[in-house]
Order: structure tokens, then C-alpha cells, then sequence
């Protein structure tokens, strides 16, 4: 029983990740515009010198949907470092926390993913090669890892069908007994 109070080493090394990574890239879109290409802080986020001229909401000052979805990657954060205390304290909500969380990332990176795709206003003058290996692969990435990770968490919340059965058919009989 033990074991089913605590997450896979994987799943736990992706907690660690996303709750470092999500810190950055929520911290990019909250400290701008000294998080932008040319700004005091821009050598915190050197790499985003890239990233910003094929997802041009993050330079966008005036867009609300990418502050909101950063506000949700703080919370996510907030959220993972629960669940790794909670995975140490062998709680057994680490589970049930875990999966919650892993699909509030999953949901929220293919709305992400879905406001880029269906409008063009965002993404104007990409190459293909630009909008394939710094937007969707990166974030078909924060797809499938939490996809996967719901996959694995999702036998540990169900009950073994045998023990359960078991537990039933036991209540059953004491309710017949004691009638």
C-alpha cells in the first residue's frame, strides 16, 4: 500500500521541472517589459529573445490571456511543490493531488496550444520551420508528458477491481447476517 501513496521517480523529476520551468516562464510574461529582448532583466530569459518572435502574445503588453495563463502557471507551481511534500510525507492525497494538478497543466497547455493555432494574430510571419521546432514541439512536449503521467497516475486512484469486489460482497453479507 505504500507504493500507492507516492508518485513514479519520473513523475516526481517532472514535478521538480515544471515547478522550476513554469516559475520561469510565468516570471517572463509578469516582469515585462524588462523580461523583453533589450530589457534590464533580459539576460534571466536569454533564450526567449527567440521564442517571442514566433509567439508574439509574450511580447504582447496589452494581452490579458497570456498574463491569466501565467497567473495558472504559478498557481500549477504552487500546486507541485504541495504534491512533492505531500510524495516525502507519503500522504495518500499525493496521489489524487498530482493527477489534479498534472491535468490542469495538460488542459491548460492545449487551450495554449488551441488560441495559437485557431487565430493567426499571434503568429503572423512564422516560417514553418520556426512555428514547428520553437512552438509545437516545445509545447506538444507539455502535451504528452502530463498525458502521459495522467495515464500512470490514473491506476494508482482506481481500487483493485478484486479488492473491491471483495469489499462489497463482505458488506453484503454482514448486511444480510445483522438483518
Amino acid at each position: 500500500m505504500e507504493g500507492l501513496l507516492q508518485m513514479p521517480g519520473w513523475v516526481l523529476l517532472w514535478f521538480y521541472a515544471t515547478a522550476v520551468i513554469c516559475t520561469w516562464d510565468a516570471s517572463f510574461i509578469v516582469f515585462r517589459p524588462h523580461s523583453l529582448p533589450g530589457g534590464k532583466l533580459a539576460y534571466i530569459w536569454y533564450l526567449y529573445k527567440y521564442y517571442v518572435t514566433v509567439d508574439q502574445r509574450y511580447p504582447d503588453l496589452k494581452d490579458d490571456f497570456v498574463f491569466a495563463q501565467s497567473l495558472l502557471n504559478y498557481a500549477e507551481v504552487v500546486l507541485n511543490i504541495i504534491a512533492i511534500i505531500m510524495h516525502y510525507r507519503k500522504s495518500r492525497h499525493t496521489v489524487p493531488l498530482a493527477f489534479t494538478v498534472t491535468v490542469m497543466t495538460f488542459w491548460k497547455t492545449v487551450l495554449y496550444f488551441l488560441m495559437y493555432v485557431v487565430s493567426d494574430t499571434y503568429r503572423k510571419n512564422n516560417t514553418v520551420m520556426e512555428h514547428i521546432f520553437l512552438f509545437v514541439i516545445p509545447n506538444g512536449f507539455w502535451v504528452a508528458v502530463p498525458f502521459f503521467i495522467m495515464i500512470k497516475l490514473w491506476k494508482f486512484i482506481l481500487p483493485v477491481v478484486g479488492a473491491a469486489s471483495n469489499g462489497v460482497s463482505s458488506t453484503r453479507k454482514r448486511k444480510t447476517k445483522a438483518s
